[in-house]
């Protein structure tokens, strides 16, 4: 039985992550068709949006020749409540609660993808769960990308802003495009 609330453990969890500080990585930027190596970060939720971001990592394989795009979600269950489609496999990966310490930070299972130095990590959902604000955070990308973003703005190195209206969908294919015709190296 858990004595604590849930909503004072969020706060404790949000006021340590804010005050963390920033990690040392190589900071470099680089287009899509420079890449070698990035890493998607998403919450999930369901099916649905597994097989979205799975469509999203193979189009950027096609299209931009980036040679590893690795997929890693926050579920927010228990391991022994993992959904089925969560397999650990080549390029796909996951946490879940069961890999998280008392404040929220993954502890468990992450280890090597914080230290791989991907040229890029997108944040699909910035700012939708404590846990993945942390892994962005200790991550050793060479640049982090996402949209709008309230929490660890120090964190990311290109923030895009929100445009009204806009869906997921949307929002994410704007940073994809933003990387693609960008002139960074």
């Amino acid at each position: 039985m858990n004595l604590i609330p849930k909503k004072i453990k969020e706060r404790v969890a949000q006021y340590v992550l804010q005050f963390s500080p920033q990690v040392d990585r190589l900071r470099s930027g680089s287009s899509l068709r420079q890449m070698e190596s990035m890493v998607l970060v998403y919450a999930d939720h369901d099916e649905a949006k597994y097989k979205l971001v799975r469509d999203i990592a193979t189009y950027i394989k096609k299209e931009y020749g980036v040679k590893h795009v690795m997929r890693v979600a926050y579920v927010d269950e228990e391991s022994k409540f993992i959904p089925a489609w969560h397999l650990r496999k080549l390029e796909t990966d996951y946490f879940c609660k069961s890999d998280l310490n008392w404040f929220g930070k993954p502890v468990s299972n992450v280890n090597p993808l914080l230290q791989e130095p991907f040229d890029v990590l997108i944040h699909f959902d910035p700012d939708s769960s404590v846990p993945l604000d942390f892994f962005v955070m200790a991550s050793k990308a060479k640049m982090k990308v996402s949209n709008h973003s309230k929490m660890r703005t120090k964190d990311y190195d290109i923030l895009l802003p929100t445009t009204k209206g806009d869906n997921w969908k949307q929002r994410n294919h704007r940073i994809i495009q933003f990387l693609a015709e960008s002139p960074l190296s």
